[in-house]
């Protein structure tokens, strides 16, 4: 290789890493942005309304507009320039949030303005989150695992972190919160402006809009590694929710108090950090399919596990152990997922995934509701434990096609743009080391 060749590789590798910097500093300030005013969202309207059942109106919008938004966004997200559309949304999401901010701080802010500024945040969130789902590929440096290693941390611990705040904005003044969150739209906007890399993605000629939607659909269903992440990623998050809302229900029926119940939350957070932390060292000591195939069971032994605990703490414990192994399977799979989908569809594979999670997360509390109301704490912990040996089972049956995603992501996969005349694409790189 000529030294101006290993100058331009070294020179492209170093832009990647600046501009990973900014995508990953960008979504935590949006992410701790929408955590302040989210854990605050419900309490405004219950303070302007009286009802509680108005509350989750407002919760439920902004789910909705996630919802409704994410067929179009996957598609646009393919389409568009990614930066351009990321910052739009950004913005977008911070003209509204300054809105709702005057609108608290005057008084003037009613159910119908909660309910209108929720789910055009809601819009614009998804408009984001599926341009970011396609950048991704193309700002995530060569150590593409410590790289996804350092995203998940960055989610745990805004989910940390997000709510402490928000209360304590809150007790500042109702429409603290919303400034602060409107502010974290903006500073967000400029970071994603800031990076140089070229996010446009690759598009070979133009199709209608339905065509590219069941492109993106067809894709995922094809290609059996997309198929089964999106069925495993469904099953946990449907999962995970109701065992969140079993384990606040089962302690607030047994009289626990209200910090006690927050801890379970706090402990479950830290032990998805620390596992998110933890991962770049277990990838580099244990293979990937032992450690996928290690982790689905010990989550089923540890729920099995909650069926006998009494008491808070222990709610806390096993959660925290739960969610700990969770974010060791999530960047394997997320890794094979970026290399295996070309560029010109990450929008729309990245949203059809995404977006089949929250469908099936969304009866996730009601059904938790009713299991706690009609069966005991033991039963309730053994169905749940019973759903997760299920997917268990299904990905333990599905090593040999875990195995094959990587060697399909190098035989579909096109090479990254950037200059890299002789070394391996990042592509080669991350089925390599799946297959270590």
């Amino acid at each position: 290789m000529s030294a101006a060749s290993m100058a331009d590789e070294s020179s492209a590798e170093t832009m990647r890493k600046r501009d990973f910097r900014l995508y990953w500093i960008a979504g935590a300030v949006d992410q701790l942005g929408s955590q302040t005013s989210g854990i605050v969202f419900p309490l405004v309207t219950l303070a302007t309304t009286g009802s509680p059942a108005a509350a989750g109106l407002v919760g439920a919008a902004a789910l909705v507009g996630r919802l409704v938004a994410a067929p179009a966004a996957g598609v646009l997200a393919d389409r568009l320039p990614r930066k351009l559309m990321m910052v739009t949304s950004l913005l977008v999401a911070g003209v509204v949030m300054g809105g709702l901010f005057v609108g608290v701080a005057t008084g003037t802010a009613t159910l119908a303005v909660l309910v209108g500024a929720a789910f055009v945040e809601g819009l614009a969130q998804s408009g984001y989150e599926a341009a970011g789902a396609g950048a991704i590929r193309r700002v995530l440096p060569a150590d593409d695992k410590r790289a996804l290693s350092r995203l998940e941390a960055r989610n745990h611990a805004v989910q940390i972190v997000g709510p402490v705040f928000g209360g304590a904005l809150y007790q500042l003044g109702r429409w603290v919160p919303f400034l602060v969150d409107a502010v974290s739209y903006v500073v967000s906007a400029l970071l994603v402006s800031a990076i140089r890399t070229d996010l446009t993605p690759a598009r070979s000629g133009r199709t209608s809009f339905l065509a590219d939607l069941r492109d993106g659909l067809r894709f995922v269903w094809n290609q059996p590694f997309l198929r089964f992440v999106t069925i495993w990623a469904a099953g946990i998050n449907f999962t995970f929710g109701a065992l969140i809302y079993f384990a606040i229900l089962t302690a607030g029926r047994d009289g626990a108090p209200a910090a006690s119940i927050g801890l379970i939350l706090t402990v479950a957070s830290v032990g998805g950090l620390t596992g998110a932390l933890a991962a770049p060292a277990v990838f580099s000591r244990v293979r990937p399919m032992t450690v996928v195939v290690v982790a689905s069971w010990a989550m089923v032994a540890l729920v099995v596990a909650l069926s006998q605990a009494r008491q808070t703490w222990t709610y806390g414990l096993l959660f925290g152990l739960v969610f700990l192994l969770s974010p060791l399977l999530g960047v394997i799979f997320q890794a094979r997922v970026i290399a295996l989908t070309p560029d010109e569809l990450q929008g729309r594979v990245g949203t059809v995934m995404g977006t089949a999670g929250e469908v099936l997360q969304t009866p996730a509390p009601l059904l938790a509701g009713l299991l706690v109301a009609w069966y005991s704490p033991t039963a309730v912990a053994l169905i749940f434990a019973a759903v997760l040996a299920v997917l268990a089972t299904y990905t333990t049956v599905n090593l040999r096609q875990l195995r094959a995603g990587a060697e399909e992501a190098e035989a579909e996969t096109e090479p990254l743009p950037g200059p890299a005349p002789e070394s391996k694409s990042e592509p080669e790189s991350q089925v390599e080391e799946a297959r270590r």
